[in-house]
């Protein structure tokens, strides 16, 4: 299976990396090559949030 995900925000990675864990095929296009630019930009998350990145195998690279 092949997919392609546009836009790499929080929800375009996520659905990536979950549809890589199912054996797809993706590719990822996103608009802006740096989106946040000079000011920075932070994340934040709510548990069931954390629960999903926890199940995509990538929470302690996120923290």
């Amino acid at each position: 299976m092949r997919a392609i995900v546009i836009g790499a925000g929080v929800a375009g990675s996520a659905t990536a990396l979950a549809l890589r864990h199912i054996g797809a095929e993706v590719t990822v296009y996103e608009a802006y090559a740096d989106p946040a630019g000079d000011v920075g930009s932070f994340i934040s998350l709510a548990a069931n949030g954390l629960r999903g990145l926890e199940a995509l195998g990538c929470l302690p690279r996120v923290q």
